[in-house]
């Protein structure tokens, strides 16, 4: 008499690659880009506004490339070629783009993420705090890379094309360098410190009240102290300031979409590090917090 035998046909043992759990944030990078780039109007539509930027401002340097810019400095009047003002007066409107970005993605990553309790599947599955930070962060930056670093160094390549001489290209070819670091502040800026003000509050229309609040109202009024008092590191609080003072430093334009031009380039590396600095310790608080309150927490 045979006897039966029970065969479980729904297991598979895996085969796949095993990656070290150092990997993991990569996971959680390609995620974050992936359901930014899902809708319309949580990212493409502001890398459509950054292109419209940088085709208006390189249509400017070429067009008008002879003419001439006069602003007003603390030093008086001064005289400069449009081909060499158009960049970094683009940079203010690269940051516009970034703010209502980060709007519709970075100011709620972290509240919703609370909200919806999805730090429990997180951290079930062996995810570190730190894997969840970093993946995050770097998920953000390179969405706000897109908006504030490709633009000016398109143009700062244009602005090379512009120029007569082989001399005069190599006499410019510092532009590139200016262009990478003024995007990569504004990029690192972007990116943290909407995500710092995510990780506030447990409601998303909290988390972007406070930002938009912080942003609008509060760089108005270290605009105005610090127009007032004549004080570059209040000025250098609101972050649009910050970026375009060492913009402007940087290139040598003194009047930039309106902002101080008293903010020096320390001023706003300082302004700029420190925020981003206490934005991530913010992020990493808060999901650490999370983490140690969660269900099958990783160590």
């Amino acid at each position: 008499m045979s006897q039966g035998a029970i065969h479980d046909l729904g297991y598979q043992r895996y085969t796949g690659a095993r990656r070290d759990a150092g990997t993991r944030w990569r996971v959680i990078m390609r995620h974050q880009i992936a359901m930014a780039w899902k809708t319309w109007w949580r990212f493409k539509a502001w890398v459509g506004m950054a292109m419209l930027i940088a085709f208006i401002a390189g249509a400017v340097m070429y067009i008008m490339s002879n003419r001439m810019f006069h602003g007003m400095g603390r030093m008086g009047d001064a005289v400069l070629l449009i081909r060499d003002v158009a960049l970094p007066q683009s940079i203010a409107w690269f940051c516009r783009a970034a703010f209502i970005c980060s709007l519709t993605l970075n100011a709620t990553i972290i509240a919703g993420d609370v909200q919806s309790g999805a730090f429990t599947f997180y951290f079930a599955r062996s995810t570190r705090p730190r894997d969840y930070v970093i993946g995050k962060l770097a998920g953000l930056g390179v969405l706000m890379a897109i908006l504030t670093l490709v633009g000016p160094l398109l143009l700062a390549g244009l602005r090379l094309g512009l120029c007569e001489s082989l001399s005069d290209v190599i006499d410019h070819l510092v532009l590139l360098p200016k262009a990478a670091l003024v995007g990569a502040l504004a990029t690192c800026a972007y990116a943290a410190v909407p995500l710092g003000f995510s990780a506030l509050a447990d409601s998303r229309r909290t988390a972007l009240a406070l930002w938009a609040a912080y942003y609008l109202v509060g760089g108005t009024i270290a605009i105005m102290i610090g127009g007032i008092s004549h004080t570059g590191w209040i000025a250098a609080l609101d972050l649009p300031s910050a970026v375009e003072g060492v913009a402007g430093k940087l290139f040598d334009v003194p009047v930039l979409g309106g902002r101080l031009t008293h903010v020096t380039l320390t001023q706003g590396i300082v302004s700029l590090a420190v925020q981003i600095v206490v934005a991530i310790a913010i992020v990493a608080s808060s999901v650490g917090k999370a983490q140690k309150s969660g269900v099958g927490g990783a160590t």
